[in-house]
């Protein structure tokens, strides 16, 4: 299973760059059954962030007590009602829904995961560049790298694959 602080960070990303909308305005959150037991590793323990972890069954309430709390602190909706169908225009604008496109990233994501820990990625501490894209994992070309990173009006500092550049026309 992918760490889903990363896999979540890569939604977040993703939302942002489509939508142009400020992190501050997002809650991040991450949803377990009760059948799952979440473990943080030392290095995750050291993230500060506003990423939050429940349980299925508090999910409802707390969705009603955040909603409560944003609207003491705002006294009035953030976006407006035309905002959010332009949002929602633009995500679905952008969702890809080529069956072989999304088969890749599924495949993408779990050779990432499987290959963390394995003794190839152990060994291969040279100093070649591994840049990876930041939504799926897939290694890109120093090429790409540097395409994505002179263009930071489009891309915001990060690096895509070609498949994910398309996002961002």
């Amino acid at each position: 299973m992918m760490n889903p602080f990363y896999q979540n960070y890569g939604h977040i990303s993703a939302l942002r760059l489509i939508v142009k909308i400020d992190s501050s305005n997002i809650v991040s959150m991450i949803s377990f059954t009760k059948r799952c037991t979440f473990k943080v590793d030392q290095e995750l323990r050291k993230i500060q962030s506003n990423d939050l972890i429940v349980y299925d069954i508090e999910l409802s309430e707390f969705i009603t007590r955040k909603l409560n709390v944003l609207k003491l602190q705002n006294g009035s909706p953030i976006f407006t009602e035309h905002q959010i169908e332009q949002m929602y225009d633009q995500l679905n604008k952008a969702n890809i829904t080529d069956g072989k496109i999304r088969e890749r990233h599924v495949q993408a994501l779990k050779s990432s995961v499987s290959n963390i820990g394995s003794v190839e990625t152990l060994k291969s501490n040279t100093p070649q560049d591994t840049t990876k894209c930041i939504l799926c994992g897939t290694a890109v070309s120093p090429k790409v790298k540097e395409y994505c990173l002179s263009n930071k009006k489009r891309f915001n500092g990060e690096v895509y694959c070609f498949e994910y550049q398309k996002l961002f026309k």
